[in-house]
This record gives C-alpha cells, sequence and structure tokens, in this order.
C-alpha cells in the first residue's frame, strides 16, 4: 500500500501503519504480535520519505516518530536513518512536514534519552 500508484492511498497506509503502532505498542497486549514485523513496516515508512506528495512525506515522518515510541528496541537499528531523514526534512518547503519532523525527532529524545541533540 505505501507503493500504490494514488498519493492518497499511500498517505492512507502511512496513517494505519501508525495506527498499529500506537494501539498495539507501548508494551500493551499486542505489541509482541506486532513486533517481528516491525522492520518491514519501517522500511514501508522509510521509503515514502522521498514521496513526492508532501501529504505521504508529512504521515510518513509523524508515523516513525510513532513507531520510535512504541517500539524503541525494534526501531534502534534504524535510527541513524530516521535521524538523518526527519533533520532534512525540517527544511522541507511544507510547514506541516518541518513540524511533524520536529514532532518526531522529540518522540525519539523522549525514546532514546542519551540520543545526543541534533
Amino acid at each position: 500500500m505505501a507503493d500504490a500508484d494514488n498519493h492518497v492511498v499511500r498517505e492512507a497506509a502511512c496513517q494505519a501503519i501508525a495506527e498499529l503502532a500506537s494501539k498495539l505498542g507501548g508494551g500493551g497486549n499486542g505489541a509482541e504480535a506486532l513486533a517481528p514485523f516491525v522492520p518491514l513496516l519501517l522500511q514501508a515508512l522509510l521509503v515514502c520519505f522521498h514521496d513526492e506528495s508532501w501529504p505521504v512525506r508529512d504521515e510518513a515522518c509523524l508515523a516513525c516518530g510513532i513507531f520510535v515510541g512504541s517500539y524503541p528496541l525494534e526501531c534502534q537499528p534504524e535510527l541513524p536513518t530516521l535521524t538523518e531523514r526527519w533533520t532534512n526534512h525540517l527544511f522541507d518547503q511544507i510547514w506541516s512536514v518541518r513540524e511533524d519532523a520536529a514532532r518526531a525527532l522529540g518522540m525519539a529524545l523522549q525514546a532514546y534519552p542519551s540520543l545526543q541533540p541534533i
């Protein structure tokens, strides 16, 4: 779904992936059920960071932030890539993409307190 032809479908896929993390993650009852799929879901979101449609990039930023907050251990291998992408999106031409990149970086700092500020 994250590679669908229609940008609205790609945006909705990012939203759905984020909702999975927020509803099941964070140590809840379903957290362990989704944990093995976190790397695959993160890869789908990482592709969306380069989308030509800004709503897709916006949702990808926020969805990855939610994933990092809900699954910090599973997301840690991708943290350097995520940090780079969020930082790059702080300079996006669309204000909401910049805002959600900053929010995602904040979520990462909460999930990884020892993470050095950028």
